[in-house]
Formats: C-alpha cells, sequence, structure tokens
C-alpha cells in the first residue's frame, strides 16, 4: 500500500535534501523540512520548513507529527533523534542503520559479517595505542576520527617519520581508528535500495576520483564481470539485510584484482550517484523517495556512459571554464557561502 497524498519529512537542509525534496514534489509528495538554521538550499524546494536542533525534543515532535515518513539527507543525525522520531511516524532508513554508520568500528565489524574483505585496523584511545598499532601496520596506515569525519576530514596519514605527539593532539580525538593503507586499482561505490513492499533496486557502479579526499569526479556505469558484480551484490543484500534496510544504502569500496575491499557506508543519497538524475528512468532521489512511500522499484539502466564533476568552492563563480559537452547539465545548489572544498554544485554530461 502506498502512501498517496502524504508528506515526506527530510532531515538536513543541504544539496542531497534539496535534490530529493525536488524528486518527492515531482512524485505528487507534499514535502516538510527540519533543519537547525544556517545556510541551508533545500528550504527553497520544500512546501514548508522548520528551524530546530537536533535535541530539540518539543520542534522534532510537531515535526514528527505533521509527516507521514521522514528520511535523513547525512549520517550524523544523532540516532537517538531518530530513534525518538519513530516513536511518533515512519523513519527510513531506521535509527538502526545510522548508529551502524555513524561508527567506522561499527560498520567495519558488520561489513566483515557481511562477507567483505575489510583493511586491517585496530581502535585507538590514547597515544600509547597509536604508537603500539602503528609499529605493527608499519607505519603505513591511516588514523581516522571513528565519528563525524566526511570528505577527508578527520584523516591523517601516518608514516615512520611523524611526531606521533603532534598527530594525536592535532586530532583531538579520543576514539580513533587506525587503519592499514590499502593499495587499490580504482575506487567504486555501489548503491541498492529496498522498498517497504520489499521490491528492490541496484544502480550501476560508479568509479570515483577523489582530489585530497573529496570526491572529485565520477564514472559511470564501471563494468564488472558477471561473476564478480553477482558476487558483490550478494555481499550489498547480505549488508542490507543486517541493517534491516528500507530506503538507500551505497557502500564504497577499493578494488585491487577480482576483490572488493570495504571501506564506508552511507544510509542515504550519496555524491557519486548524482548522475543518475540525468543518467537513469529513476535518479538515486526517484527511487529513495519511491522505496520509502512503499512503491515498486527496480534495478536501473543507462544507456550511455556518463561524467559528473563536482564544482568546489569558487569553481562555481567560473563556470565558462566548464565547457564540456553540448549536453551538460549544470547543478548549482545555491549555497550562500562559498568555502575552499566545499561542494557548490556539478556538472553531469554524457562521455
Amino acid at each position: 500500500m502506498t502512501f498517496k497524498n502524504k508528506t515526506l519529512g527530510i532531515l538536513g537542509g543541504g544539496q542531497l535534501g534539496k535534490m530529493t525534496a525536488i524528486a518527492a514534489k515531482k512524485l505528487g509528495y507534499h514535502t516538510f523540512l527540519y533543519c537547525p538554521k544556517g545556510d541551508n538550499p533545500a528550504e527553497y524546494n520544500v512546501n514548508e520548513y522548520i528551524y530546530g536542533n537536533w535535541d530539540d525534543n518539543k520542534k522534532l515532535e510537531l515535526f514528527g507529527s505533521k509527516v507521514d515518513v521522514i528520511t535523513s539527507e547525512f549520517e550524523n543525525i544523532p540516532a537517538k533523534t531518530l530513534n525518538n522520531l519513530s516513536k511518533i511516524t515512519k523513519v527510513y532508513p531506521s535509527s538502526f542503520c545510522f548508529s551502524i554508520a555513524q561508527f567506522r568500528n561499527k560498520e567495519k565489524e558488520m561489513a566483515a559479517k557481511s562477507g567483505f574483505l575489510v583493511p586491517k585496523w585496530y581502535r585507538i584511545k590514547s597515544l600509547e595505542d597509536l604508537i603500539k598499532y602503528s609499529k605493527i601496520l608499519n607505519h603505513d596506515c591511516i588514523l581516522k576520527t571513528n565519528s563525524l569525519g566526511y570528505d577527508g576530514k578527520g584523516q591523517i596519514n601516518i608514516s615512520s617519520e611523524i611526531d606521533f605527539k603532534k598527530i594525536w593532539n592535532e586530532i583531538n580525538y579520543d576514539d580513533c581508528i587506525l587503519e592499514e593503507k590499502i593499495n587499490f586499482d580504482r575506487e567504486v561505490s555501489i548503491l541498492y535500495a529496498k522498498s517497504l513492499n520489499e521490491s528492490e533496486c541496484f544502480f550501476p557502479l560508479s568509479e570515483n576520483h577523489h582530489e585530497n579526499g573529496i570526491l572529485k569526479h565520477t564514472i559511470a556505469p564501471t563494468i564488472l564481470e558477471q561473476e564478480l558484480e553477482i558476487k558483490l551484490k550478494l555481499t550489498v543484500k547480505k549488508f542490507a539485510k543486517l541493517l534491516n534496510l528500507k530506503g538507500l544504502l551505497t557502500i564504497e569500496l577499493f578494488q585491487r584484482n577480482n576483490d572488493f575491499i570495504f571501506n564506508e557506508i552511507a544510509p542515504r543519497p550519496h555524491n557519486s550517484f548524482h548522475w543518475t538524475i540525468e543518467g537513469c528512468k529513476n535518479s538515486q532521489f526517484d527511487i529513495l523517495v519511491k522505496s520509502i512511500m512503499s512503491q515498486n522499484i527496480n534495478d536501473q539502466v543507462v544507456s550511455a556512459k556518463w561524467k559528473m564533476i563536482n564544482l568546489l568552492g569558487d569553481e562555481v563563480e567560473n563556470l565558462k571554464l566548464f565547457n564540456f559537452h553540448k549536453d551538460q547539465k549544470i547543478h548549482i545548489y545555491g549555497k550562500k557561502e562559498i568555502k575552499n572544498g566545499r561542494k557548490m554544485g556539478h556538472i553531469t554530461y554524457p562521455i
């Protein structure tokens, strides 16, 4: 049974919330945004919005009472907030999904349980831990905060010449992960969706290229040998089942020969699948909305190859430099403040 003439609640006012709202409107749903006051481009694409912090229980209760289902645009919304909202209305993906995605140790443990290869890693809670386990990993590793890291933030490369005390003070976080560096052929991401009505969907894989820890461009579809693709999809579905997923799940992976090594998950729309807006009959945002509104979904296919390039920082002020293709589509998010490395928009075109 689908939620006809229903209201979709969106947590978070960034570009993913904006593009989710655009998809929901197109599909005939009313949209209601909840986010802290700030630079929120999604405000201009929803029917209603309310400002509030993630611990403002009174405002969250009011928001929850006015919507039929809630989804989140980024994974650092406190799981406690989502859990409280789930007592008032439906929340997908669930607070459990987010409680796993918010902590690197938890997602790595679940990835291993699902059958993914996972880099060697150690939990680091002190300078002594850092020195001890860096030695075990031959000083060829990366120190990452266990939570709240994204787009390369909260990560420091470790080498034998490093000043450990300085690094520990620099990261300034008492719960970290130390992870072996992986030599890989390429970085890929896979996107899976599960509807409330149990129908499911895979998108063609994306190949990703980063600069300074931030996604710079994606090329899709990435073609795999059939046997490899079948095996990978079965592992993704096992992960999704452990999460009891409803909605979207992106998994970022390192490919080395025929092996896929787990990096991280995101239970939300993902930058590396923005090309689906032009490239697929249903974009990742359409599929998110359909899945949490209990509509039928199915595997998405492409008839062309696509490239998506992120516009970072002041690149958004020099759009004349980005003239790649007569059919290119430029998406400007509408953020007011330009910061170095901040995602301000993206360009998609067939290649």
